[in-house]
């Protein structure tokens, strides 16, 4: 059986912890392995961990001397993980019941995967609220042809692309331990987006699985890291152009011409991708890339939104799969 390690990184939430480290614990299929690592919090956290710790033999504590941000602590917690597969979760965020179980099943299925995600799912809880996002959304698993879980060659995903947008919840994932440490884990400079980097970066390497069901909550909050940054135009073209220089890295050159050839895949900060290049004629061949997809999107009447919104009776049009099985549909099972 292969083995399963969950790496948290907290800082300051001792009171989400309750929830988030009490539901990574208590899975169907136990973790070998909870590495929580606490960014130096000041509030109670490292008492709410001692606590768990004692009560759950497979929960281990690490502990920055300092503020070292989201990333670097990820990394050391990668660094220290020793699971073949390594789930990120986070603290003020929280696992379902069956997560390891299902995605493991997933990875027994489809065994040429690296990665193994399932539906993303937006959650309230002051107000007690839960958007499970299915096939039926833009921002589910609208390519599936099937309720099954299936696997996306790095080829399909290209073709879906032409679509729309295809998203992969991090935070309800399971990563190849090996595969994560060879795109370089969660790079600092690209902050709140090096989830997307490396998400991207095995999908168009190795493809993944989906399967198509809530695993995860994700905790939907105006004062959260990413919330924060996306909100800095500033930072935002900062962390674009980051994102765009290590794309020229010769390792990631895969990564940059998938790009070039389906340039929706950053369409959740392409705004300030845009901003970003003008000023670096060396980037200009994928300015141009961006710049010729767009204009195709504009004549299909899918962007901008209100344009969509004004063609399609006010509503976004959904990607619709062509009858042809264009689309994703299982292959290649195990069994």
């Amino acid at each position: 059986m292969p083995s399963v390690s969950v790496i948290l990184p907290n800082y300051n939430h001792s009171k989400e912890l309750r929830i988030s480290l009490l539901a990574a614990a208590t899975q169907t299929r136990s973790a070998d392995e909870i590495i929580i690592i606490d960014d130096a919090s000041t509030d109670a956290s490292l008492s709410v961990i001692e606590g768990f710790a004692g009560r759950f033999s497979n929960i281990r504590m690490l502990r920055n001397s300092e503020r070292c941000g989201v990333s670097k602590t990820v990394s050391r917690g990668l660094a220290e993980a020793r699971g073949d597969y390594v789930v990120m979760a986070s603290a003020d965020e929280k696992m379902l019941p069956t997560m390891i179980e299902r995605l493991l099943a997933a990875a027994r299925a489809f065994p040429q995967a690296r990665m193994i995600t399932s539906s993303y799912t937006q959650w309230w809880p002051e107000r007690d609220e839960v958007c499970v996002h299915g096939r039926d959304s833009e921002n589910g698993p609208w390519f599936l042809g099937t309720s099954e879980p299936a696997f996306i060659s790095p080829e399909r995903l290209h073709q879906l692309l032409r679509l729309s947008f295809v998203w992969f919840g991090i935070n309800t994932a399971m990563f190849d331990r090996s595969v994560l440490v060879e795109v370089g884990g969660y790079d600092p400079d690209l902050r709140w987006h090096s989830d997307w980097f490396v998400s991207y970066a095995i999908a168009f390497k190795y493809g993944a699985v989906v399967v198509p069901e809530s695993l995860a909550l994700f905790r939907e909050a105006e004062h959260s890291y990413s919330a924060v940054g996306m909100r800095d135009a500033r930072q935002q073209r900062d962390v674009a152009l980051a994102i765009q220089r290590k794309l020229r890295d010769p390792q990631f050159d895969y990564f940059y011409r998938a790009v070039m050839r389906s340039p929706a895949v950053i369409s959740t900060f392409l705004r300030p991708t845009l901003l970003a290049l003008p000023r670096h004629p060396s980037m200009y061949p994928m300015l141009l890339a961006i710049l010729r997809w767009w204009f195709l999107e504009v004549m299909h009447g899918r962007r901008p939104g209100a344009w969509a919104r004004l063609l399609h009776g006010g509503k976004m049009p959904q990607p619709v799969l062509p009858p042809d099985g264009f689309g994703i549909h299982p292959a290649e099972r195990s069994d």
